[in-house]
């Protein structure tokens, strides 16, 4: 497989990621790889935020991505639950933070698919993004990916029904020379046999494949211990119990806008009984009520089996 391919599937789970969390559909568009020189960097006038990458484990070196501070302020209104109608102009404080959490998870996707697609491990976390203007595009570049001769990933980023821009992937070219090397194909190779079930057959190196053999079932005897009472056995395992008083969806933004005195309104009402959880799973309804200064929950209800499966809540 050859680098364009590489990185064609890597962004692939690029833009999955973006939909997920943005809840609008994100196509990220792979144009090419071009290898060569900072003059690759100097060249590009529609970008103007820099946010780092650091790749580690079976690919280690730094990286930098390049997009319009535009595109990073809309995915940061959308992550926060607003829509606006037209690409923001600027980044503000709030939503530079949340589009920094979006680039994060689409950095750490665009990792993982370098890693499936190459049979490695590969995880790419980023740092906080900069506003730039063209003249410091090479600068941030620099002291970031320390090579002089680069590889450059040219993609574009359509967020839902807004205008396009542009997504730039820059990696120190040894980087990428590596992603097409044997190293993959012998990752491959060296995989294990899948297993083969069947008549016994000659292999490599005349090994024998045979057929899994199993001993016979053997029925339990009457006098073996009956299922409620290996019950015992688990009866010192610990169990977490939780109640829960009521539960709220809310958007990032009015999350973010909670303060000491702001009040949270739940789905319960005054007086319905609270939900009894055994790790994680509801098993009961209750009454609270105060014993000696503590909260207390009464039993009123032990819900089904069919509602224990289901949820019940």
């Amino acid at each position: 497989m050859g680098l364009n391919e590489v990185f064609a599937s890597a962004m692939q789970g690029v833009a999955a990621k973006g939909t997920e969390l943005l809840a609008q559909p994100v196509e990220v568009a792979f144009k090419g790889l071009n290898q060569g020189g900072w003059d690759l960097v100097a060249g590009l006038k529609d970008v103007s935020l820099g946010v780092p990458v650091s790749f580690s484990r079976d690919m280690v070196g730094g990286g930098v991505l390049f997009l319009p501070k535009g595109q990073a302020a809309l995915m940061g209104e959308l992550m926060m639950g607003n829509e606006p109608p037209e690409i923001p102009s600027a980044l503000s404080e709030m939503n530079s933070t949340a589009a920094a959490e979006v680039l994060s998870q689409m950095i750490g996707a665009l990792g993982e698919g370098l890693g499936r697609v190459t049979r490695r491990q590969v995880a790419a976390t980023s740092g906080e993004p900069k506003e730039m203007g063209a003249d410091a595009l090479v600068s941030a570049g620099k002291s970031l990916v320390r090579e002089d001769r680069i590889a450059m990933a040219d993609c574009s980023i359509k967020i839902g029904k807004h205008t396009a821009g542009r997504l730039v992937l820059v990696i120190p070219a040894s980087m990428a020379d590596s992603l097409g090397s044997e190293k993959a194909a012998q990752a491959a190779s060296a995989a294990p046999p899948d297993l083969i079930l069947g008549a016994p057959q000659s292999g490599a190196g005349g090994v024998t494949v045979q057929r899994a053999q199993f001993g016979a079932f053997q029925v339990p005897s009457a006098g073996a211990a009956s299922p409620e009472g290996n019950l015992d056995l688990l009866m010192d395992v610990p169990l977490d119990i939780t109640v829960e008083l009521g539960r709220a969806s809310r958007r990032v933004r009015d999350v973010l806008s909670l303060s000491p005195g702001s009040i949270v309104e739940l789905s319960k009402l005054a007086g319905e009984p609270v939900d009894l959880l055994v790790n994680g799973r509801p098993i009961a309804k209750g009454e609270v009520v105060v014993i000696d200064e503590n909260f207390a929950v009464r039993i009123v209800e032990i819900l089904s089996r069919e509602d224990r499966l289901s949820g019940g809540l």
